[in-house]
């Protein structure tokens, strides 16, 4: 794989490992928010927070992972950068969706097509100098 798409995978799964963070860490600043929603709503919705929070962390860090120099190059790694790229698409479309007016939610989205670009340029590498068997 070359260096150039080693760095823009590395730079999609920080800035979902970022996202992830900031919405984690967001947490403890909605939950006066949360006191105010009805009973039955609370525990919803900040599970519902917490998760997508995480959610960003695991995708950022499956694309980390699959660029680790010790498997970059297995077909293996290709597959978890798609998948975690897919998975972080799928959280960028229903984040505008569920609240068209948070700007992360857009980002979430730009974040999603931008890792999924990634993933199919690294198919493409690893089909156009993958050696014929």
């Amino acid at each position: 794989m070359t260096t150039q798409l080693v760095k823009l995978s590395r730079i999609a799964g920080w800035i979902a490992i970022s996202l992830g963070i900031i919405h984690t860490a967001n947490t403890w600043f909605v939950i006066d928010d949360i006191a105010n929603m009805n009973r039955g709503w609370q525990g919803i919705f900040l599970y519902m927070y917490v998760a997508t929070g995480l959610a960003c962390l695991l995708a950022g860090g499956g694309m980390l992972m699959s660029v680790s120099s010790s498997i970059r190059n297995l077909k293996i790694a290709h597959h978890i950068y798609l998948i975690s790229a897919i998975f972080m698409l799928f959280l960028g479309i229903g984040a505008p969706l569920a609240m068209r007016t948070n700007p992360f939610g857009y980002i979430a989205l730009a974040v999603g097509v931008f890792a999924t670009s990634i993933a199919l340029l690294r198919y493409r590498q690893n089909l156009l100098y993958e050696p014929n068997h």
